[in-house]
């Protein structure tokens, strides 16, 4: 009587009535219980390996395209993660199948970089070193007339002071000085040096002039009385002069480094107007010089043997 009430407070409690009773002989576990009880047991299932089958079993058991996106959806934040974290990885890892070894020639090889270049400086281009030269141009072609326009004036006061002292001036009076007998009379060769190209067609063009070469310093002469009428930068001719002379004839002198006349200015046959350059369209130091005869160019060479001058 007394063992059975004890059996009842003891299923009561939830504990197995063979154990809760104190007195109840001990019986072996049976089932798991007994393969987790000894170290044996437990090292034996540790060594235990799955069979062919029970892996072929594990494997027919995968989940189908519709559980396995139900389980992407459900850790989504996981894989972002570990998605983010492989990325960040891989930006510091180092480069593979990159050129170690020597270069050889005509053979293309990456070249190892531990970080791509965050700022990579414009090559100049050849536009930018010709506006250099150009803007520089403009500005000396501005000294020059500047200074043209100094020398003018003072040439200018000279003369001036001089005719009020009495003193003969042949510029004002539009003949020569007494005494001096010009070549060809009242003309003068615009400069001395080597013909190098004479009037007429030359390199697919019709070259309106001749070309007179020497070095560059080389005085210009005006080739007969006149009035300047241009001084200045010109398309093509880099510095130029155009005189009106007295017979309506115009000339035109050409590619100068730099000149000594202004505008409006009277110059006298065998005055120096210029120094001989290689500005402009040209290939060396040469002086380009012109005639134009009511509006139409005639042929230099021609015009200054009209005038008993020639180039030999």
């Amino acid at each position: 009587m007394l063992d059975m009430a004890r059996r009842a407070v003891a299923q009561r409690r939830g504990v197995g009535s063979d154990a809760a009773l104190p007195h109840a002989p001990a019986r072996p576990p049976s089932g798991w219980m007994r393969q987790l009880t000894g170290g044996e047991e437990i090292r034996a299932l540790a060594r235990k390996r799955p069979t062919r089958q029970q892996i072929r079993a594990v494997l027919a058991k995968r989940p189908d395209s519709r559980q396995s996106l139900a389980l992407l959806r459900r850790h989504r934040v996981v894989l972002a993660t570990l998605g983010i974290t492989a990325l960040f990885a891989a930006a510091d890892a180092p480069f593979a199948g990159l050129a170690t070894g020597p270069v050889q020639p005509g053979v293309a090889q990456r070249i190892p970089v531990a970080y791509p270049l965050l700022l990579q400086a414009e090559q100049p281009s050849v536009r930018r070193y010709l506006n250099a030269i150009a803007n520089g141009e403009r500005l000396r072609e501005q000294e020059v007339v500047t200074a043209a326009a100094r020398d003018t004036m003072e040439r200018a006061k000279a003369e001036a002071a001089a005719a009020a002292a009495g003193e003969y001036q042949p510029w004002l009076s539009g003949g020569a000085r007494p005494g001096v007998v010009l070549p060809g009379g009242a003309y003068v060769l615009p400069t001395r040096g080597i013909f190098t190209s004479g009037f007429g067609s030359r390199w697919g063009a019709f070259h309106n002039g001749i070309d007179i070469a020497n070095a560059i310093g080389t005085p210009i002469y005006a080739v007969a009385d006149g009035t300047v009428i241009d001084a200045g930068p010109a398309q093509g001719f880099g510095l130029w002069v155009r005189i009106r002379h007295d017979d309506g004839a115009i000339t035109v002198y050409g590619h100068m480094y730099d000149f000594f006349v202004s505008v409006g200015e009277r110059v006298p046959a065998g005055l120096q107007i210029a120094r001989m350059g290689n500005r402009g369209d040209s290939t060396g130091p040469h002086l380009h010089f012109e005639v134009v005869i009511n509006g139409q160019h005639v042929d230099p060479t021609q015009w200054l043997a009209l005038h008993g001058l020639t180039y030999s």
